[in-house]
């Protein structure tokens, strides 16, 4: 019986919610289920074949053409022609399918997979890694429609629930007590960093995330400003930076080209995942800077897991999921607030003590392998779908 992958298209890819896509399924091999990742829509792949692996992962296109037309009415006509071979291939396969992994931020995909479910009599798990209706960037009228039905209603379209954070279990709770659900937070696979060589270069502090949080790489830069400023670190700041919101690239731009630090600070995108990897090991400190938001608190960003698995120090806020799991200046950086006062403090104390940020590192390190390797989640996964 297979465990299949519905929802978002993009496998492989190297964003956070392909790789948890990819973390969640290759845990699931390991632990004998008949595993599949279906791409109804095309994308920009290498190799003409319609069923492929990676990373010992199975995955199968169902449009017509599996790579991304680039005419608009052909890529339109294609996207429709995926909606309906994925379904003509559910069809197909429904006697062998056992449960279905749902990752989707539509709600109106989330009925229609609830009906297929149903009607083709397999479970439906539902990835739910953020509350989706604190998305501040998520300001499209019918996307804020979507996100609110879909935070009020999930729970009515699922036989069990994978929550990323404790936020979102009491969140699944107030909607029902009786749903099963699983928290699997970030994901990681700690093995993988084994191979990877530290990135050489001169000493560097490192963000890695997306642009459309312009408003925490804006914080990031003013932080790095002001250490700089400081006399505090000689280094430089690498930013790894995905998307392409022109309006936020804009804004971190000229951020920078206004700055008097900007031949310190570095910019990369679209770079292969050894290389990122490669990159967190060899940083002073890793930053991911949490606000004290609902969007934020109810958030396990997976870079986390990553960064944990670098055997490098985080810099985080103390609220939320960081709180829950690490300890301040034992296992990690976590500055009081979200403001660059209590950042600065912090940075203050630990930036010249290299011994201080490698035992810190290795405390982190010792976090992330007990609570977000993927094999030991995946164990949790397994009895979780077997009981269903």
């Amino acid at each position: 019986m297979y465990v299949i992958h519905l929802g978002v298209s993009g496998y492989p890819g190297n964003s956070a919610s392909m790789q948890r896509i990819r973390l969640t399924f290759k845990g699931l091999k390991l632990f004998g289920f008949n595993i599949l990742i279906l791409n109804k829509h095309s994308i920009n792949i290498t190799g003409n074949h319609r069923i492929q692996r990676f990373d010992g992962i199975p995955f199968v296109f169902t449009s017509l053409k599996i790579k991304r037309p680039a005419n608009f009415i052909i890529r339109r006509i294609n996207k429709l022609s995926g909606n309906i071979g994925e379904t003509i291939l559910l069809i197909k396969k429904r006697k062998k399918i056992h449960t279905a992994i749902l990752y989707t931020p539509s709600f109106v995909e989330l009925i229609y997979y609830r009906i297929i479910s149903k009607l083709l009599g397999f479970k439906m798990i539902l990835q739910y890694v953020e509350l989706r209706s604190s998305l501040s960037e998520r300001n499209n009228f019918f996307n804020r429609i979507s996100d609110r039905l879909f935070d009020s209603n999930f729970h009515l379209f699922c036989d069990g629930v994978i929550a990323i954070s404790d936020f979102l279990i009491q969140h699944i709770k107030t909607k029902s007590e009786k749903l099963q659900v699983l928290k699997i937070p970030a994901m990681c696979d700690f093995e993988e960093f084994n191979f990877i060589q530290p990135y050489v270069a001169e000493p560097y502090l490192m963000f890695c995330g997306s642009i459309i949080y312009s408003e925490v790489i804006e914080f990031i830069l003013d932080l790095f400003i002001k250490i700089k400023s400081s006399s505090l670190y000689e280094g430089n700041l690498l930013l790894i930076i995905s998307g392409e919101d022109l309006s936020n690239w804009d804004k971190i731009n000229k951020k920078i080209n206004s700055s008097n630090f900007k031949k310190n600070i570095l910019i990369k995108s679209n770079i292969a995942y050894s290389e990122l990897l490669s990159m967190y090991k060899g940083a002073d400190i890793l930053l991911i800077p949490l606000r004290n938001t609902i969007q934020d608190r109810a958030r396990f960003p997976h870079k986390i897991g990553e960064y944990s698995a670098s055997k490098r120090p985080i810099l985080s806020t103390n609220l939320g999921e960081p709180k829950i799991y690490f300890k301040d200046s034992i296992s990690a950086i976590l500055a009081d607030t979200y403001s660059l006062k209590s950042y600065l403090e912090k940075l203050s104390d630990l930036l010249l003590s290299k011994e201080r940020l490698d035992k810190i590192g290795m405390e982190g390190y010792d976090i992330g392998l007990q609570n977000f390797d993927h094999t030991s989640q995946a164990a949790l996964l397994k009895k979780f779908i077997l009981g269903l």
